[in-house]
């Protein structure tokens, strides 16, 4: 009977267990995290009841983990779809776009084209290329304001990381606890679990679960985040050489250790692949074409002259000044090289490429150049040198400075006693001068056309400096009875000398009677200094060829003078004549505008002109946000699916819940039916006395 009494006293308090945890269930139906927990009951031997072993929390963990991985790769391509799309916007923006702004720039230029001589033409076409010049201006603004908010957010997501690796060692600490006092920490192993969820939406990380229920937590290349009931700390330091950007680090009993290039998965590696990948190639590609541009529109800008007679001067900013020079080049905190002089010159924009570059120094002065958009190596002592007769040991300063300053696209010059380097490749040239020589391990970053729209601005405020004429007036002889047409090109305005509003010297070309006397003469000419017009002598350019007297004619041929080039067409007659002079007050003059517009269409780039290579920008980041769209959509889609396959096991069914709610309510009931049993047969044997 007492036998009886107990077994229905232990199954009403089984039973009660079973309809809290019931309840339990029910009542958390709608909390994050939370895992459906069931009572586990165990037969007592020899028919004497049931006892509750445990409360079990209904859970597995592969699907736990397929859903931290899923939920990590997911949030990775979701940020970076987001950054990606806002800069699609912004680039195919009719108010920010470059394309639309060329296009008024250069629908100015025609208008001073056709009337050379209206001021009014010509201060709009001033006031076309500062709106370009904003254009570039205000489009990398925003392009760097997005590298900005990457920089705050690596340092907010940085911060959470660290609370969140902190909770959860100290959950760690809690279940340890709670499992040594043998109380449930079912509940306390929920919240790690929300915990940890929270932490794979921020970065990608591999947890580990130990034999002791403990998570250990590992962040980018295995370096430990979480480990038992302690936890490092991730900060954001500046980046090294490039301390425009911040990069991540952990520390770790003090030391910091930078993960930066390690780190993947999450919003983290998201904000980190879109600022590498996306971000960082829009800012180069639209430097090179502002660089491009304006190297180019002032080179063919000093080829003419203004309403003044002046030579034009440079219409945008010098690329190649020696602050902008410095600037493109930053070398490592750790080099243990000591540099005096570091400078990057824009030497060819038809071979500039829009990326990075890394220069390291290995062992026995062996110099590599990365080129990051590719990753493609360049060893600089593979190139062609650049050598002196004089032995490198005697080489004073004036021969190391005479041999940098030579080397062209493909050399190089190396002195490895004085520190001394130069080479030039994909249209740069780079310049290095220590102290000390450079030593193994020594790291540069170059950076030849990331701050190009940046730094562009307009040099001319006033129409009148307009260059738009040529500085070579052509005129023909009034009694030419050939069909020769000759035209004058400027090769280097620095070499054409004007004295007096006078072409120094003033040339003409005349055309020679062939010989009679010779079979099949061919066609010569004279060219004569016309200093003196009533005494010309023929001209001589150089001692070592002479004087340029009976030079055979090719038609269409150039004719290479000081500082410009004169060509003539078609077939002129024996005695025809071609003056050529200053092109003083050539207010009517369009043939340096007309070559200023043609630049539109030329093929000055690597990949086209200013708006191919804008027109290839946009469309590559079009393709990279429609493919990251696409990529955020199938992870999302396996992210629904391994949650739905976790919460198939661990989430709360009502229904289910509701039959087990009747179950155990009429296991009690029955148990409580028990006990009034085994009392009302104790009853009846007291009172059988």
């Amino acid at each position: 009977m007492s036998n009886l009494l107990n077994i229905g006293s232990q199954a009403a308090q089984a039973n009660q267990a079973a309809l809290n945890t019931v309840g339990q269930n029910i009542s958390n139906v709608n909390t994050d995290g939370y895992s459906r927990q069931q009572v586990g009951l165990v037969t007592m031997p020899d028919l004497s009841g049931v006892f509750v072993q445990d409360i079990e929390r209904i859970t597995d963990q592969f699907l736990t983990q397929q859903v931290w991985t899923d939920l990590s790769s997911y949030n990775q391509s979701s940020t970076y779809a987001d950054m990606s799309s806002r800069l699609d916007n912004m680039l195919a923006s009719d108010t920010q776009s470059v394309s639309a702004a060329l296009d008024d720039y250069f629908g100015a230029l025609q208008n001073v084209v056709d009337d050379p001589t209206s001021i009014a033409s010509r201060e709009l076409f001033v006031a076309q290329s500062d709106a370009l010049v904003q254009r570039f201006n205000s489009l990398d603004a925003t392009i760097l304001s997005q590298e900005e908010t990457i920089n705050q957010q690596l340092e907010g997501y940085a911060s959470q990381v660290s609370t969140l690796a902190e909770s959860i060692a100290a959950l760690n600490k809690n279940i340890q606890i709670a499992d040594a006092a043998n109380n449930s920490a079912n509940d306390l192993r929920d919240q790690r679990d929300e915990l940890t969820n929270q932490l794979t939406e921020l970065v990608g990380v591999a947890v580990v679960d130990q034999s002791s229920d403990q998570y250990s937590i590992f962040i980018g290349n295995g370096q430990p985040l979480v480990v038992g009931s302690s936890a490092e700390r991730v900060i954001t330091v500046q980046g090294d050489p490039d301390g425009s950007q911040n990069e991540l680090a952990l520390v770790i009993a003090g030391n910091v250790t930078n993960i930066n290039d390690s780190v993947t998965g999450g919003k983290i590696g998201g904000l980190l692949e879109y600022r590498e990948e996306a971000l960082g190639d829009a800012r180069n590609e639209l430097g090179l074409i502002a660089i491009g541009f304006a190297e180019s529109m002032n080179e063919q800008h000093q080829a003419g002259i203004d309403l003044n007679n002046d030579f034009g001067g440079n219409l945008f900013t010098d690329m190649n000044s020696d602050v902008l020079q410095q600037q493109r080049i930053s070398s490592s905190s750790n080099n243990i090289s000591n540099i005096q002089t570091a400078q990057v010159e824009i030497q060819d924009i038809s071979q500039l490429q829009a990326s990075d570059y890394e220069l390291v120094v290995g062992a026995n002065n062996k110099l590599t150049l990365t080129r990051n958009s590719d990753g493609q190596q360049i060893s600089i002592n593979q190139l062609t040198e650049v050598t002196d007769p004089t032995p490198l040991t005697a080489l004073t300063s004036s021969d190391v400075s005479n041999a940098m300053a030579s080397v062209e696209q493909g050399e190089y010059f190396y002195d490895a006693d004085s520190g001394s380097l130069s080479f030039a490749v994909d249209g740069i040239k780079v310049t290095i001068d220590t102290s000390n020589a450079l030593a193994s391990g020594d790291r540069f970053l170059i950076q030849p056309v990331k701050t190009g729209a940046e730094d562009l601005s307009l040099v001319i405020q006033d129409g009148r400096q307009l260059a738009l004429a040529s500085p070579i007036r052509v005129t023909s002889g009034v009694d030419n009875q050939g069909t020769g047409v000759a035209t004058a090109q400027v090769t280097d305005s620095s070499d054409i000398a004007v004295t007096s509003g006078e072409l120094a010297p003033p040339i003409q070309i005349v055309f020679n009677t062939p010989d009679a006397g010779t079979p099949d003469s061919e066609m010569t000419y004279t060219i004569y200094d016309m200093t003196d017009a009533d005494n010309p002598v023929v001209l001589e350019l150089d001692p070592l060829v002479g004087p340029l007297s009976d030079q055979a004619f090719t038609a269409g041929g150039e004719i290479q003078l000081d500082g410009y080039s004169v060509s003539i067409a078609n077939l002129p007659s024996p005695g025809d004549r071609f003056s050529f002079g200053f092109n003083e007050d050539g207010v009517s003059d369009n043939r340096n505008a007309i070559a200023l517009s043609n630049l539109q269409q030329s093929e000055l780039l690597d990949n086209g002109s200013y708006q191919d290579v804008y027109g290839s920008l946009v469309e590559r980041v079009g393709t990279r946000t429609a493919s990251a769209l696409i990529s955020e959509q199938a992870n999302k889609a396996v992210l629904e699916t391994s949650t739905s396959a976790k919460d198939s096991v661990s989430g709360v069914n009502l229904d289910e819940e509701a039959v087990k709610l009747v179950q155990y309510q009429q296991a009690y009931q029955a148990s409580a039916q028990l006990i009034r049993v085994s009392q009302t047969i104790f009853d009846s044997l007291l009172n059988s006395f």
